[in-house]
């Protein structure tokens, strides 16, 4: 299961997502995460779905393949949003001693899971369309008015790329150490939920070790190159806005403007 986490990864391509300037991306990253937070009426959740496809169809990457790399999430999105279901009284559905469930709660927590699985999907487009460096780069000029607190802007973005990027590589470490251990003779994964976890014991201390030895890899490298933030540097690439910036953002906030008026669209009619 840890193979298919391919969040964080990079994949090549000349679409329009790949094209589009790093800050743009970040901030239609956040516009989509916040539609998918307000998404409340039935308008609104297909909305959302839409501008999902649409981005999807930008970025010239399959939806099989992003969608595989939330899918050892379902399991924890779908317990979330049957969690939901329970909370909200309504117009009884099933009603069984203590079990009451309601059309209103079916429809919360079914908008639960969609908001939730696009804003996931969506959010990890930017990674598979954009560059460390460039993903470095474009969050680093973002966050620069931070500078005027003393705080060290070129070390935060680089802090929080370098976060995303060892996602995978974090995965695909789980599965060589597992496949080790099974080779071994441990049972990992096997019996029931509580055998389940305790057969994953073997797995954490080296997967501790190994992390903490990339990270000190890491580290000398970086020192090695005299890296110190974006104190004296200077920029082989700079950034600028396209006419295709442009549009992208005109788009997101006429997308944004859609979502809030589709909101008003009642949730359930009376």
């Amino acid at each position: 299961m840890a193979r298919d986490i391919t969040i964080g990864q990079y994949l090549p391509g000349k679409s329009i997502m790949h094209r589009l300037d790093p800050r743009v991306k970040i901030t239609l990253t956040f516009c989509f995460i916040i539609m998918a937070f307000i998404s409340r009426s039935p308008a609104s959740l297909a909305f959302l779905i839409a501008v999902l496809i649409l981005m999807i169809a930008c970025s010239h990457i399959s939806a099989a393949q992003i969608f595989s790399g939330i899918r050892s999430l379902i399991p924890v999105i779908l317990i979330t949003a049957i969690v939901n279901i329970f909370y909200v009284s309504g117009d009884p559905v099933i009603h069984f001693y203590f079990i009451h469930i309601s059309k209103q709660g079916l429809f919360v927590g079914l908008g639960f899971l969609i908001r939730l699985t696009a804003m996931i999907a969506g959010s990890s487009l930017i990674t598979y369309t954009t560059s460390l460096s460039a993903l470095t780069s474009g969050l680093e000029q973002m966050i620069s008015p931070l500078e005027k607190i003393h705080v060290r802007v070129g070390e935060l973005a680089m802090m929080i790329t370098i976060t995303l990027r060892f996602i995978p590589t974090l995965a695909e470490e789980i599965s060589r150490i597992t496949d080790a251990q099974k080779a071994r003779g441990a049972e990992i994964g096997s019996g029931g939920p509580i055998k389940r976890i305790k057969s994953y014991s073997p797995v954490v201390l080296p997967l501790f070790m190994s992390s903490f030895r990339r990270a000190f890899e890491l580290t000398n490298a970086i020192e090695c190159r005299c890296y110190h933030g974006d104190k004296g540097r200077t920029r082989m690439n700079t950034l600028t806005l396209t006419r295709a910036d442009a549009v992208a953002l005109t788009l997101c906030v006429a997308a944004f403007c859609a979502t809030i008026a589709l909101n008003f669209i009642p949730i359930i009619p009376e």
